[in-house]
């Protein structure tokens, strides 16, 4: 079959050699002899192909229809990494490869890393074409900057050049010793892209500086009839050594906390490592955290756009703690829906905000709205609560001393509630150092045996079956056995002998391979037919109890499945799958 360039070639050749011997008659024949014999054969052989051939003869409808070229732009590598940086040293730098690997030009820009400050407030601009560009980014320290009250500086501001043939922008941005990864977006005529620079921020000086982590600790709410332990992480800034030994401040009988507040860290452990912040259980009563959060060691990190945090608390002012400097966050604060000037809120060390004190004793609500994307938050601090530090020999710490120089030392505090009253206690840890005195700040809550007796209900999902267990240890066959993941504490149940509940009981059908729980032995009207009767896994209130929660039900019609939560959107579940079926109970 002629295609239409062997047409058109054809009929050029004929021109020419008609014109050169000016006979237009010869022409003429041949026209009429061959071009009928193309037609024909054309519409013997695809009678649909001569249509197209029609159109595509005007050569304003090929230029018309002809796809615009696609860019393609590759950028190598995603991630850049620059090692160790330190104040003694000279700048890391490195560079990106921007390709073209289509016809045409991209263009391209960049803003910087992420929640730096770009202190020239323009963007970088760049061309490539068909020969690669390159992106070169350089990192350095700067001198410290001083901070009016404390001696010691673990704060160095971190400069980052980025150059693109005879642009250059220079961002900037405050940094203790550790490990980062920064987002920089390129946004381009071939649509938007993210890549990364890694670095370490090791020594910051010569002399030995001791870094903690965390600053504060929050042991939680322990029964008195328990223990519970956590962790320190102690690191050296310095290049020398640093040799460091610990103690527990002392205080007399009569000594008693002045102006001091109750810790509560938003750290969740569960959370730790996954990338998806998630609040753990023991702060779903009086925290709620909407929108989307990352996390950075468990604690919450703006992950997009908007996000929300709301603390329902009792006390007379409220001390907030970021991960990172406010100066540059992006948010709206408001108590008892008044909004808070940034300027009305007293910054004491960096990083944390006194939002409200000396208010009237009681009921109060704070709202934050961040707007930021990389803006952590650690914890609050409650003011107004009585307050007791721990009697001697309640906290235990080990190892009591040790030396430093590249690693890191991990420090157990462990603490011993034999004895103590209900109430909230705190203490300090004072770390004696060669590079200076720092101290840790340790926080617990006593709790009565009236509300001490909760169980923590840990939830474990296959794919197709939500199972809840208080014991997953003496469970553990069956959940190897049937592969199941675990999610994590979903809900706390009560003890069996608690007044104003019963029994919350689970059954499973090998069947189906799903469970069941009702607080009804029967059942409460479901058919049990295949089930087999498991027992119960903790006790349940059937009315609302003081400060409980309601333990919401939805059930699987195509795989008979049921999950249970304390969250009514019913967190990640299909709602398109899962049918709403009410409250299960009330829980802690």
């Amino acid at each position: 079959m002629f295609e239409l360039v062997s047409h058109q070639s054809f009929f050029r050749g004929v021109y020419v050699k008609m014109s050169k011997i000016k006979n237009y008659f010869i022409f003429t024949i041949a026209v009429l002899i061959v071009f009928p014999f193309i037609a024909f054969s054309q519409s013997s052989t695809n009678p649909e192909h001569n249509k197209v051939v029609v159109k595509k003869t005007s050569r304003k409808s090929i230029g018309k229809d002809a796809e615009k070229p696609k860019f393609q732009h590759a950028i190598a590598p995603l991630e850049l990494d620059l090692g160790t940086i330190n104040i003694t040293d000279k700048s890391s730098e490195g560079s990106f490869i921007f390709k073209n690997t289509a016809s045409g030009v991209i263009k391209w820009s960049t803003d910087g890393p992420e929640g730096w400050e770009n202190l020239d407030k323009q963007k970088l601009l760049g061309v490539i074409k068909n020969v690669p560009g390159f992106l070169h980014v350089e990192i350095s320290l700067l001198p410290k900057e001083t901070i009016p009250g404390e001696s010691k500086q673990k704060f160095n501001y971190v400069e980052m050049k980025l150059d693109a043939g005879s642009g250059k922008i220079i961002c900037r941005k405050e940094f203790p010793a550790g490990i980062y990864k920064e987002t920089v977006k390129i946004n381009s005529t071939d649509g938007p892209k993210t890549i990364f620079v890694s670095f370490i921020i090791g020594y910051t000086q010569e002399a030995p500086l001791i870094n903690l982590y965390p600053a504060r600790l929050d042991m939680g709410g322990v029964s008195p009839d328990k223990s519970v332990s956590r962790k320190i992480v102690a690191t050296n800034s310095g290049r020398e050594m640093l040799k460091w030994s610990v103690e527990v401040q002392k205080h007399t009988v009569e000594d008693k906390p002045f102006n001091v507040g109750r810790y509560i860290s938003f750290a969740n452990d569960e959370a730790k490592g996954t990338g998806v912040y998630a609040l753990p259980a023991r702060l779903k009563d009086t925290f709620e955290f909407t929108g989307k959060w990352a996390e950075i060691n468990g604690c919450p990190v703006g992950a997009e756009e908007e996000n929300l945090i709301k603390i329902h608390f009792n006390g007379t002012g409220i001390i907030m703690y970021l991960l990172n400097s406010h100066e540059e966050a992006g948010m709206t604060v408001s108590l008892d829906r008044r909004l808070i000037e940034k300027n009305e809120m007293f910054r004491e060390k960096r990083g944390e905000l006194l939002i409200a004190r000396d208010i009237a004793y009681g009921p109060h609500v704070l709202t934050i709205t961040s707007k930021n994307n990389h803006l952590g938050f650690e914890g609050v601090k409650i003011l107004g609560e009585p307050m007791y530090y721990f009697p001697e020999g309640s906290i235990r710490i080990m190892p009591n001393s040790g030396a430093i120089t590249r690693q890191s030392n991990y420090i157990n505090v462990s603490l011993n509630m034999a004895q103590l009253q209900p109430g909230y206690y705190l203490n300090n840890i004072i770390f004696n150092t060669n590079g200076g005195e720092e101290v840790v700040e340790v926080f617990a809550e006593v709790m009565p045996d009236s509300l001490a007796k909760v169980v923590d209900v840990y939830r474990y999902y296959n794919g197709t079956d939500y199972m809840f267990t208080a014991n997953p240890q003496a469970e553990s066959g069956k959940l190897i056995q049937n592969r199941y993941t675990k999610e994590g504490i979903a809900f706390r149940l009560f003890n069996a002998d608690t007044p104003g509940t019963t029994s919350f009981y689970r059954w499973y059908n090998p069947q189906t391979r799903v469970h069941f729980y009702h607080y009804d032995q029967a059942g409460g009207g479901k058919n049990l037919r295949g089930y087999v009767f498991e027992g119960p896994i903790g006790n349940i209130a059937t009315s609302r109890l003081t400060n409980t929660r309601e333990l919401y039900r939805w059930y699987n019609p195509k795989t008979g499945g049921y999950f249970y939560s304390t969250d009514m959107q019913g967190g990640r579940i299909n709602k398109k799958v899962y049918r709403f079926e009410g409250i299960a109970g009330y829980v802690k």
